[in-house]
């Protein structure tokens, strides 16, 4: 049930802010299927099969009624930790300091992130994001995700959600989930690098160095401080125009392309390096929702699925846990 897609149509209808350098709009798209299909050949084709981009897969969905008056009115008094930085991109490289630069977190309310980065909104000197945001802590926004079966709904450990503005490039990393990520609102263009890639993709210990924050000196600040070490995350840019010749390694790798369009779904097997365009055309709101599993790798699930009652119950499509075939599914938040 799986297919190849179509690489030049997807090319036609991408902006330059959200191309990749050639290197990468060259590799293959990414297979792609139904949840239909997926559903009837159980989970464990799905995960002994790659990544897959799957169709109309949030129908019933209420989370697709969801706009920022929505999402204000169900949480925007709930404090959360905002993402800013100086530039779209992020980590970047600090070549002096050996370091990837991650941005300065600050604790926003909702309504107030939604109005900073909104389509009236005024310009300011930095870029934020919401970034895996827990969706155990906003229960009306919960409420709207249907829980899919395709999945073993026993090994969910995590349920997040992404907000953003027009643009956010996320750099290549790898998690030790696989992965389900929902698009409710613009696109996101994936490009994935399987888990033997790893030796072309410059990872080792990264130190990771953090932006600061300071709204009275006009937001994020120049100075960084260390936060951490990492080895999940590639010291490249895979957005550089020149990233062929700094990392010439790259070339050796195996890259694929997927364009997640509102209502897709991508699963992304635990290990497969991902980097990550989030870009919104006309309405500046980018929105998806992520689910974590620990279905391929024993001792990690923290039995989320006790919680299945908390999702969305009526008006799920086919292979909802919980869930009834058929209706709207547009629940009011």
């Amino acid at each position: 049930s799986r297919r190849a897609g179509v690489g030049a149509e997807v090319g036609a209808e991408v902006g330059a802010e959200a191309r990749y350098p050639p290197i990468f709009e060259e590799a293959p798209r990414c297979s792609e299927s139904t949840l239909e299909a997926v559903l009837a050949a159980g989970p464990e084709a799905l995960l002994t099969g790659g990544p897959l981009l799957l169709r109309n897969a949030t129908a019933g969905w209420a989370a697709n009624a969801w706009d920022d008056a929505a999402i204000a009115a169900a949480v925007g008094e709930t404090l959360v930790e905002m993402m800013a930085m100086p530039t779209t991109t992020h980590p970047t490289l600090d070549a002096a300091a050996d370091a990837l630069v991650e941005p300065a977190r600050c604790s926003v309310y909702v309504a107030d992130f939604l109005k900073l980065t909104g389509e009236a909104a005024e310009a300011v000197p930095f870029e934020a994001y919401l970034a895996q945001l827990n969706l155990l802590r906003l229960p009306p926004l919960l409420r709207g995700v249907c829980l899919s079966t395709a999945l073993p709904p026993s090994s969910l450990s995590i349920a997040n959600l992404w907000v953003g503005g027009a643009l956010m490039k996320n750099g290549l990393h790898f998690d030790l989930y696989d992965n389900l990520l929902y698009q409710l609102r613009g696109t996101k263009r994936a490009l994935l690098f399987p888990p033997a890639d790893a030796k072309h993709l410059y990872y080792g210990a990264a130190t990771i160095r953090r932006h600061g924050f300071d709204l009275a000196a006009g937001g994020v600040t120049n100075e960084t401080t260390f936060d951490k070490v990492r080895h999940n995350v590639a010291k490249l840019n895979v957005f550089a125009d020149d990233v062929a010749s700094t990392h010439p390694a790259v070339a050796r790798a195996s890259p694929s392309l997927c364009e997640v369009r509102r209502g897709d779904a991508l699963f992304l097997p635990r290990g497969w390096h991902h980097a990550v365009i989030s870009t919104s055309r006309g309405a500046r709101r980018n929105l998806a929702v992520n689910l974590w599993y620990a279905a391929s790798a024993s001792g990690q699930g923290q039995g989320l699925s006790a919680l299945a009652d908390m999702f969305q119950q009526e008006g799920c499509g086919a292979g909802a846990e919980g869930g009834a075939a058929g209706g709207g599914g547009k629940e009011e938040l």
